[in-house]
């Protein structure tokens, strides 16, 4: 016979022959939860829905991408979201448990961690995906858009850049090795990583090429070749092969930006100098897309492709003629 007892603080069911922990101290709440553990009990699905945790889905969600074809840096970047998840919620966190109210929480809790919205979008990404498989296989009982947060995913820093007067400028404050560092980014496009695992002889100047060790995306290791804006800054990379470690890269930048008196950047933003430049000169987006490593123009586009007024008045000006030159033209005609 079902029974309910208690042992010290807390109360315990005894169910066909099986004894249970309520966990409640309070009779009232251990009596509703004597009902739960009927149901995991008597019905298999149910069980299986109420028991399965974060740590259960996770392996299941990270078989699915590698059947994908995700590469190696974007596993490691999931590994990056889940650690998070799994620290705020409770890495045996039951995912029925995880309800609009606890993803809310988190949102709340990462953002006092100091963690900007962007991550946090790309964690929620992560769990979403995650969600989303266990739904399909009858693990998750809410529906994914009735409980995930709206959180942005654009980036603040998204439009931070520097021009191609002012790169000279930060790499005069920067030691030489330092200097080569930045160099390579910003004649390359290349991400941090990729930086980091340069090997001599990656900046061939007699052929003209620079390798860019690329893990993030199948499209991340390439071979670009060396522009005639950066061809200095290609020079100065060379030099520097191999990079030696940077721990403090974002905050030597900071310093040595605030000493050059130019905007802040860190090496997210120097990658995006490189796309900037090449737009400003009026290089399509698709082509800058492949330089810095997209499988398509539409980041490019969205982010590393904005162009303030002047220098967009300016490509097109060169192109089509702004009305400003067109009128100029018909007075110096009109003069003669």
């Amino acid at each position: 016979m079902p029974r309910l007892y208690k042992r010290g603080r807390i109360w315990w069911y005894q169910f066909r022959g099986e004894r249970y922990s309520t966990q409640c101290t309070d009779k009232k709440a251990a009596e509703l939860e004597s009902r739960e553990i009927e149901r995991r009990v008597a019905d298999p699905t149910y069980r299986a829905a109420n028991q399965a945790t974060l740590a259960h889905v996770y392996p299941d969600f990270i078989a699915q991408q590698q059947q994908r074809g995700r590469s190696a840096g974007t596993l490691k970047m999931y590994d990056t979201h889940h650690a998070h998840l799994a620290r705020v919620f409770g890495e045996w966190a039951t995912l029925a448990s995880l309800n609009a109210a606890r993803l809310d929480g988190y949102v709340v809790v990462r953002h006092s961690e100091g963690a900007q919205s962007p991550t946090i979008h790309k964690e929620l990404t992560t769990l979403r995906g995650m969600l989303k498989l266990a739904r399909r296989h009858g693990l998750y009982p809410f529906a994914l858009d009735e409980v995930m947060p709206l959180v942005s995913g654009a980036s603040k820093a998204g439009s931070r850049h520097l021009t191609a007067q002012q790169v000279p400028k930060l790499l005069a404050q920067l030691q030489a090795k330092r200097a080569s560092f930045v160099a390579f980014i910003v004649a390359t496009g290349a991400d941090l990583s990729s930086v980091e695992s340069a090997e001599k002889g990656d900046v061939d100047l007699k052929a003209g090429t620079i390798l860019v060790r690329g893990t993030k995306t199948n499209h991340r290791l390439r071979t670009v070749p060396i522009l005639k804006p950066f061809a200095k800054l290609a020079e100065r990379a060379a030099k520097g092969l191999p990079f030696e470690p940077w721990g403090n890269v974002r905050r030597d930048l900071e310093v040595a930006c605030r000493r050059a008196q130019v905007p802040r950047v860190t090496p997210r933003d120097l990658r995006r100098t490189h796309g900037s430049i090449l737009r400003q000169l009026g290089v399509e987006p698709h082509l800058i897309g492949k330089m810095l490593g997209h499988a398509d123009s539409r980041m490019v586009e969205k982010v590393y492709g904005q162009l303030p007024a002047d220098a967009l008045g300016k490509l097109m000006g060169s192109r089509v003629g702004t009305q400003a030159t067109q009128s100029r033209r018909k007075r110096g005609k009109a003069s003669e």
